[in-house]
């Protein structure tokens, strides 16, 4: 029987409890706006009224969403909840280590449900135009995979500083990244965790 009661996480990942509907839609809505400015304009040349403006919401809600503009354009970044942690650590849901990994990236694709297609192509066309944004998502980014890190050697024998920790880390990441431009780019009606689930299983084959 497996535990079901939370287990400590590493403190790099973000773990979210449920948002409500309407915040999580305000939220995007904002994030949304902003990587749009970003693209038309560019980062340094929007302003917070033009944002508020775009999102159709008051310049103060926005700072009951964000603490600044370079958090609201960069958006909440990859996140997972407690459940999926304590799921994953306690050796499900399937029992083989790959599947159990590919899982949490469902996860935190589950919680970035509400992006759409174009949704993702602007964030990557945000990015692209807008180094500055590059490096500040970088850093938050690379504390969470740290902490991914720290997950997989709480579950395995792997220890956190052990270089097969970074390469699965590094496979998952290039995996995501492929099925992502593949999502952005290619005439393919399949969902972004649809291809995922694919190419992985592609990268599985190759590496055995």
């Amino acid at each position: 029987m497996r535990n079901t009661t939370s287990t400590p996480v590493p403190a790099r990942l973000r773990i979210v409890g449920p948002m409500a509907p309407k915040r999580a839609l305000t939220s995007h809505r904002i994030t949304s706006a902003a990587q749009q400015l970003a693209v038309e304009k560019g980062y340094d040349d929007f302003t917070l009224d033009e944002l508020a403006e775009r999102a159709g919401v008051s310049r103060r809600t926005l700072f009951n969403y964000f603490d600044s503009k370079l958090e609201a354009t960069i958006g909440g970044g990859p996140q997972l909840q407690q459940s999926d942690v304590d799921t994953f650590l306690s050796g499900g849901p399937t029992g083989e280590f790959i599947d159990d990994v590919a899982t949490l990236v469902l996860a935190i694709l589950r919680a970035s449900a509400e992006l759409t297609r174009e949704d993702w192509r602007t964030m990557r066309r945000c990015f692209e135009l807008n180094p500055k944004l590059v490096i500040a998502a970088h850093g938050a980014f690379s504390e969470f995979v740290e902490g991914v890190q720290e997950l997989l050697a709480q579950r395995s024998d792997i220890p956190g500083e052990d270089p097969r920790g970074q390469v699965l880390v590094a496979i998952f990441g290039a995996v995501f990244d492929v099925s992502l431009r593949d999502f952005i780019t290619e005439d393919d009606e399949r969902d972004l965790a649809t291809i995922f689930l694919h190419n992985l299983s592609v990268a599985r084959r190759i590496l055995h």
